[in-house]
């Protein structure tokens, strides 16, 4: 029997699995990491290469390891140029320096000794202990299990280019797993979506279809530097937010704090600079439908749109990551939930059952609009060491 089991492989996961290691709270043979990727972080990796994503929205200290200040002696270390790899006021860090620190941290604690992949289909409470099994039909036992799903499995689809795809259209989510080479993408090409991961994958494009390439938003476009206010990181919000009981409140407010679909100020310049270049059109519109046939959007104002390819940077939905199998140890083991369908979960340790813990999306009830991100995994992590 493991003394712990994390669901879960990502920035969450590997967080926690990398503050239990190196605080010594585990040892690596009392640890198992289950992940549907062979790797850590694949997930990640594969969705920041697609958008060509430079530098991380979170500032410097945000990363994996225990030490705040672990990534900024590892650039001085590998001698990454401050330069060339942080960006702005909050040091930003480049994508290739942050991943290579995560890379070193990962295989300085042989992470990969506790990985085991698979992908989860059911877990059950037992006597002083939970059992998880995977779709092999393996159950695995452990003393403590912790709930660090991502929204990779949730990206959200708009009806019309589901039914566009149901037609055999060239219509692709970012996020979803099997994305086209988009190095032979047919042109012109749109894409949907006005926040961050729809901005870069813009930017990206247009260096390869110069002229080709399209993004259409809804709204005007926001600018904001981080996802949420920085008031968010600490107690300037978040005394406030502990002390709403209601959670249908909590979930309002985690809502509205949230800069959904903005972009951060150097990426907006960027899209102006492309569009006054020729090399990207920005349309402020909304899509109504696509014809199939003339491979052409249709605008709710009627007008038509050339389109041959077609991708989504329209995030995710609301639904909780993993709700499908988690919801006959819900209902059998009455864990509460709010009416959103996310766990209310014990705000000193994020337990929603002994033994029985839950970070990223999963935790945003009780950790506030930043606990998908990697603050969020930090704050998570402190939390469950406190029960360990």
């Amino acid at each position: 029997m493991k003394k712990m089991i994390i669901v879960g492989g990502g920035i969450q996961g590997c967080t926690l699995a990398i503050h239990l290691l190196k605080m010594k709270k585990l040892d690596n043979h009392e640890l198992l990491i289950i992940d549907k990727n062979n790797k850590p972080l694949s997930n990640w990796k594969e969705c920041t290469n697609l958008i060509s994503m430079p530098f991380l929205r979170s500032p410097s200290v945000h990363h994996l390891d225990v030490n705040p200040f672990s990534l900024e002696k590892f650039s001085k270390k590998e001698g990454f140029h401050k330069v060339k790899h942080f960006y702005g006021y909050y040091d930003r860090p480049s994508l290739e320096m942050f991943n290579e620190h995560c890379e070193a941290v990962i295989n300085d604690l042989d992470i990969v000794s506790c990985w085991k992949q698979a992908s989860v289909t059911g877990i059950e409470k037992q006597q002083g202990y939970w059992t998880v099994e995977t779709e092999e039909g393996e159950v695995i036992e452990a003393e403590n299990l912790v709930l660090a799903m991502g929204l990779r499995e949730h990206p959200y689809w708009p009806k019309w280019a589901e039914k566009a795809s149901s037609e055999n259209a060239h219509i692709h989510h970012v996020f979803q797993k099997e994305v086209p080479d988009l190095n032979a993408c047919s042109i012109p090409i749109s894409i949907i979506g006005g926040g961050i991961s729809a901005a870069h994958l813009a930017l990206s494009l247009s260096k390869k279809y110069p002229g080709q390439v399209s993004l259409i938003y809804r709204k005007d476009l926001e600018v904001h530097t981080f996802d949420s206010d920085p008031g968010w990181q600490g107690p300037m919000y978040m005394d406030k937010f502990k002390q709403i009981q209601d959670y249908s409140i909590r979930r309002k407010t985690i809502i509205e704090a949230r800069h959904k679909g903005s972009v951060t100020k150097e990426l907006y310049l960027g899209l102006k600079s492309a569009e006054k270049s020729g090399k990207i059109k920005l349309i402020k519109n909304e899509v109504q439908s696509y014809c199939t046939e003339e491979k052409k959007l249709v605008f709710q104002s009627g007008e038509t749109y050339d389109a041959k390819t077609v991708l989504l940077a329209t995030g995710f939905h609301s639904t909780p990551p993993g709700i499908q199998w988690l919801k006959s140890v819900i209902k059998h083991e009455n864990l509460r939930c709010a009416k959103c369908g996310y766990p209310i979960v014990s705000p000193e340790t994020l337990e929603w059952d002994q033994g029985l813990f839950v970070m990223g999306p999963l935790a945003e009830l009780e950790i506030g609009p930043v606990s998908r991100n990697i603050a969020g995994a930090r704050r998570a992590t402190e939390r469950i060491l406190r029960a360990i």
